[in-house]
Formats: C-alpha cells, sequence, structure tokens
C-alpha cells in the first residue's frame, strides 16, 4: 500500500490527549536513510492554554537510518516533532506500535532558519500498512473530506452564512463517515462539524454554547474541541467588558477578585465549575496582552489560583500560564545558558557579579552583524571597567576574533530560538548588577545603545553621590 503523509490542516496544531486509559509502552521503529546519525525530539503538549510542551524522548537515527524508541503513556495523546521546517504529528494509544515514514529530509539555509515569519509545514507522519479503523487513518480521512467541502464551499459558508449549505455538508459528512465504536473519533467529528454552525452565528445562536459547552465538562485534550473553544472564548474577558450586560466583570478583573468571577461565570453565565475555571484561565492569559486590563492584576489572578480549591491540573496550568506570560520579563532571572568561550573554558555570568552584561546574540559572518560589532567596540571603550560584553555565536565553523571585536566571543549547546527566542541576529539582552534582565530586549549596538548605556550609568552616577553627599551629613 502506498504510503502517504498528508499535509495537517491548521486545528491539529493544537493539543490532543486524548481519552484516559492505563499507563503502557508505545514503541515506534522504522528507517529514514535521509536522517542517518540525526536525533529528532519527540513531545507533546501539557494543556492547549498554557502551550507548554512535554519532552516524551529522542528519536535516533543510527547509521542505516534506523530508528527505535518506547515511550509510556497513560491516554491516547498527539504527540509532535519540530524538524528540518516540519511540524510532524502522530496519536500515539497505549500499549501500540507504530512503524512510521518521515517525510523527505530536507535542509533549510540559516538564513530560512532565522526567519521569524517561516512556519513549520505541519505534516502528519505516514504509517505503514494502516487498517481502516486506525485513529490516525480516520482522522487523516475525514480531515482531508471536511477540507475539500470547506475549500469548495467557502464563500457560501464563511462569507454568506448560508446556514441550508453547512447542514448539507454536515449530512454529507455524516453518510461518508458512518459511526464507528471509536468515541474519540467520534468526539472529533461532532467540534469539528460544530465549527461550521459557529462560522453562522460566531457562537451567540440560541442552543449552541449549551449544545457544546455548557452542558458537558472541557475535553481539555481534544483538538478539535480546542479549536472551537479558542474562537469562542477569545478575549472573552474583553467581550463580555464590553457587551451591555456584563460591564461589572472589568472591576472583577482589575481588583483581582478570583472567587466573585467564578461564581458570577457559573450563576451568570452558567458554565459549570470545571469549564468556568477553564474559560478564566484562557481569558486571564489573553487579557494580559490586553490594554483593558492591568497586567498586575492578571498575575495576582494566576497566583490566587494556586491557593484555591481548584483542581491540581488547573493550578498547574496557571503556573504554567503565568511562567509564559513573565517569560524574559524585567526583573525576572535570565534563563540559563552553558556557554563556552573560544578556548573552551566555561563562561558564567554569576563570575560578573557586581556588573552589567550585555548579552549580545550575533554571527560575525553576517554583514549587519559585522555593523553591529563594529559600533559595540566603540561604545566598550566608553564603558571599560562598567560593562561586561558576552558575543554568543552559532555553533559550527571555527571562528577567530581576527577583527578584534570587543567583549567575550563564546558558543552555547542550548536552543537559543526556545530559551531567548532569538529568531534573528543580532539580539541583545542587559543583566543588571543583581543578575536579572535590565533590558529586555536591549537596543543593539547601533540602534541606540550607547545613549541607553549613558542614561544608566549617569543614573547610578547621581546615586551613588547621593549616598555619599548622606554619608558626609551623617
Amino acid at each position: 500500500m502506498k504510503i502517504r503523509y498528508l499535509t495537517l490542516f491548521y486545528l491539529l496544531s493544537f493539543l490532543f490527549q486524548g481519552f484516559t486509559a492505563l499507563s503502557a509502552t508505545v514503541k515506534i521503529t522504522g528507517k529514514a536513510s535521509g536522517y542517518a546519525h540525526n536525533s529528532i525530539q519527540l513531545n507533546w503538549l501539557h494543556d492547549f492554554i498554557s502551550e507548554e510542551k512535554i519532552k516524551l524522548g529522542n528519536i535516533r537515527f543510527d547509521a542505516g537510518g534506523a530508528f527505535s524508541l518506547e515511550i509510556d503513556l497513560a491516554e491516547t495523546s498527539l504527540c509532535f516533532a519540530d524538524f528540518d521546517g516540519y511540524h510532524g504529528m502522530i496519536y500515539l494509544e497505549p500499549g501500540k506500535s507504530y512503524e512510521i515514514i518521515f517525510p523527505p529530509k530536507r535542509s533549510l539555509t540559516e538564513s530560512q532558519k532565522r526567519n521569524p515569519f517561516n512556519k513549520p509545514e505541519p505534516v502528519w507522519f505516514g504509517l505503514s500498512k494502516p487498517d481502516n479503523n486506525e485513529l490516525n487513518f480516520q482522522v487523516q480521512q475525514f480531515e482531508q473530506a471536511y477540507a475539500s467541502y470547506e475549500n469548495k464551499y467557502f464563500d457560501q459558508i464563511f462569507v454568506n452564512r448560508s446556514k441550508s449549505l453547512v447542514d448539507t455538508v454536515k449530512n454529507i459528512l455524516d453518510k461518508e463517515f458512518a459511526k464507528t465504536n471509536q468515541p474519540l473519533f467520534e468526539s472529533h467529528k461532532l467540534f469539528r462539524k460544530a465549527n461550521l454552525d459557529f462560522a453562522l452565528h460566531q457562537g451567540k445562536a440560541t442552543g449552541f454554547m449549551e449544545a457544546y459547552f455548557s452542558s458537558q465538562k472541557p475535553i481539555y485534550n481534544l483538538a478539535a474541541y480546542s479549536s472551537l473553544f479558542n474562537q469562542v472564548f477569545l478575549n472573552y474577558f474583553s467581550v463580555l467588558t464590553n457587551s451591555a450586560n456584563h460591564t461589572e466583570i472589568k472591576n472583577l478583573v482589575q481588583t483581582s477578585a478570583l472567587q466573585k468571577l467564578d461564581e458570577y461565570f457559573q450563576k451568570q453565565l452558567h458554565f459549570n465549575r470545571e469549564l468556568s475555571h477553564w474559560v478564566l484561565l484562557n481569558s486571564m492569559k489573553d487579557a494580559f496582552y490586553s490594554k483593558q486590563f492591568s497586567k498586575t492584576s492578571i498575575l495576582k489572578l494566576l497566583d490566587l489560583v494556586k491557593n484555591s480549591e481548584w483542581s491540581d491540573f488547573e493550578q498547574k496550568t496557571a503556573q504554567l500560564i503565568r511562567s509564559r506570560l513573565v517569560y524574559l520579563s524585567v526583573g525576572t532571572n535570565p534563563p540559563t545558558l552553558v556557554l563556552k568561550d573560544l578556548t573552551g573554558q566555561d563562561v558564567v555570568f554569576s563570575d560578573f557579579r557586581d556588573n552589567y552584561i550585555y548579552l549580545h546574540f550575533t554571527d560575525p559572518k553576517n554583514t549587519i552583524c559585522q555593523q553591529h560589532l563594529n559600533e559595540l567596540k566603540t561604545i566598550a571603550s566608553h564603558y571599560k571597567d562598567k560593562l561586561v560584553i558576552i558575543n554568543v555565536v552559532p555553533n559550527g565553523g571555527a571562528f577567530t576574533n581576527s577583527s578584534n571585536w570587543a567583549g567575550i566571543f563564546a558558543t552555547s549547546d542550548n536552543n537559543l530560538e526556545e530559551t531567548y527566542k532569538v529568531k534573528t541576529f543580532p539580539n541583545s539582552f542587559l543583566i543588571g548588577k543583581d543578575g536579572k534582565l535590565l533590558l529586555s530586549p536591549a537596543p543593539n549596538p547601533i540602534d541606540g545603545l550607547d545613549r541607553q548605556l549613558g542614561q544608566l550609568f549617569k543614573s547610578d552616577y547621581l546615586k551613588q553621590m547621593q549616598k555619599n553627599n548622606q554619608k558626609i551629613k551623617q
């Protein structure tokens, strides 16, 4: 049988962890000669709100491209791997074995890797000899049909909002995909078809909320559910605040009144307890980036969840959301980097206590980066004893500082895109004397760094003068 890996519809980029089952080993095997000697990390997500990635293991390819990986799973899970511009996905069920097919090996240029507008291409991992009842095969087939009808009738459904056509498409899908004994796949079909209903009235029709959300507990780890949930409850604090009937919401959010918000969602909006909590968590995340609400109030709400009677899963999700919101924020500790200078010696931030550290991610081979490094050399001469410069350069290829640029040059095995969100060079941060992020991001050398540092050191000088004067008066 010809093995195909299909491009995923966008919704499948969301988490699906599945229905609860007993923990059992999953075995993944296969051979992809083009990936010989490579290693690819396999992951899943804790939840679809925080989007916290959890490592399951590494798929390691031998000299011939063969690979084998065993992992323990307690429930059916949508697992994924990001590699070579692909976002490969596969549903894994506890206790089952999978012989998977990788897409063709391809190489990305450094500029392609760092281009923030380049999004990974979602693909299904191929499966060797799948049967018609296999979950991946079922979802693939349904998504292929769904996308076909959606594309064919896009204007009628999403522009003209034709209810009769939506009903027709739903009926066609029901006939093509008869009821199965797979509850997981049945739920997938239900919420994908609900997406068509949502297109008609944006979830505001009588009965829509009751049919798909209010009457049942959240399906925390079903992709089709999470896709619809994210549309219905997008910026929900703002939606309620801007409506005529729920104006008190803004005051409850601004005063971090978690318990009152929960009561309001349950009594006034008629959400069940679990749905109320899940919508609140999602709303907190969205509201943090909204100018309508105080960031401090949102962070306090998330902190209050930790001391509430919410479930352990909800409390953990709140912590993960909070960590994501404040990641790389001014006043937080910089993410740990394992750095080695050009001689192989460790470079550790704590070795430079009571100094400002200018952390500069750069590529000396790049013309623009060279201009910044030249300017940084001039800036460094102004602040010789006040500023430590650490230039982090890409791994691979010998580099010698023949231009006598300023600072320490070091490499790192860390994934810089994940740890410092570095997608383009140059990219910079300033770490304060207390070891916390002071400017995040900091100006690059030719983008106003000298002026910013001048203001900083002037402020430090004035503070020191005040202290000295106070000592003299005493």
